[in-house]
């Protein structure tokens, strides 16, 4: 989040148009706010302030402020938007191609190359592959149907997809929503359809269970929408492995869980 913080400020300063410029405004204040209010190693009152700020940008937001997101956003960005809807990505994750395969089960495939992968530290997953279905899900796919099944979306690099979901956030009078968002409500609509915990830090591109965390509410989730059937990843999870029937006492069977 600092890394994305640091280039907003530099193009709020150098971007060659004033539009740009505002845009990068936008995008700055916007990570700027998430970043204060991650979690600190702090006092425990101070630690349950800071988990409430968090999760601030999604709060009070209306249930289908995903999809007045889409509609709102310039039609260049629209696929890869949805994208991080579909599968909370991270915004470096779409500077990779990104394949999609719509499968005969009427689902549709998403494999992600992932960020923040180092062998040395064993941190990241390299790739994951998420099946999903229904809500915008299906609407992606009957596109990748068009195209013949199966598209390879090419990559986006730099700040401008960024820019501009804050902007049209700002536009929908979203305050404080930007790339990262789209992350934290991809993990609360897990966390609110009640999936297994180890899907839930796989699907989010995590080697560790316990980052899963960090993203994300139940309360700011929704289930019944767009479902996650399945996933993979090229590592196996690390930490401490919960029993999710003792964590979600509803947990739907039908959730698959692939690990290597």
């Amino acid at each position: 989040m600092a890394y994305w913080l640091s280039e907003a400020l530099r193009e709020s300063e150098y971007a060659p148009t004033a539009e740009d410029r505002a845009a990068a405004r936008v995008l700055a204040r916007n990570y700027a706010a998430q970043l204060l209010s991650q979690e600190q190693y702090n006092l425990p009152q101070k630690q349950r302030e800071n988990s409430k700020a968090k999760r601030r940008s999604l709060a009070g937001l209306p249930s289908n402020w995903r999809n007045q997101l889409l509609e709102a956003i310039a039609s260049k960005h629209q696929l890869h938007c949805a994208i991080m809807v579909l599968t909370g990505a991270r915004p470096e994750e779409l500077g990779k191609p990104v394949e999609l395969r719509a499968l005969p089960d009427s689902s549709l495939e998403i494999l992600i190359q992932g960020a923040k992968v180092s062998d040395n530290t064993d941190a990241g997953q390299a790739w994951r592959r998420l099946t999903l279905r229904g809500g915008i899900a299906e609407k992606l796919r009957q596109a990748v149907v068009s195209k013949g099944g199966q598209i390879s979306v090419a990559p986006k690099q730099g700040l401008g997809l960024q820019k501009a979901i804050a902007a049209a956030a700002q536009k929908l009078g979203f305050q404080g929503v930007s790339a990262y968002s789209l992350r934290h409500a991809f993990a609360g609509d897990l966390k609110a359809q009640k999936a297994d915990p180890d899907s839930i830090s796989l699907a989010l591109g995590h080697v560790s269970r316990a980052s899963k965390s960090r993203y994300g509410s139940a309360r700011n989730g929704h289930a019944g929408r767009t479902t996650l059937l399945a996933v993979e990843a090229d590592r196996a999870l690390r930490g401490e492995v919960r029993d999710p029937k003792h964590l979600f006492a509803n947990e739907s069977p039908a959730l698959k869980t692939k690990r290597r």
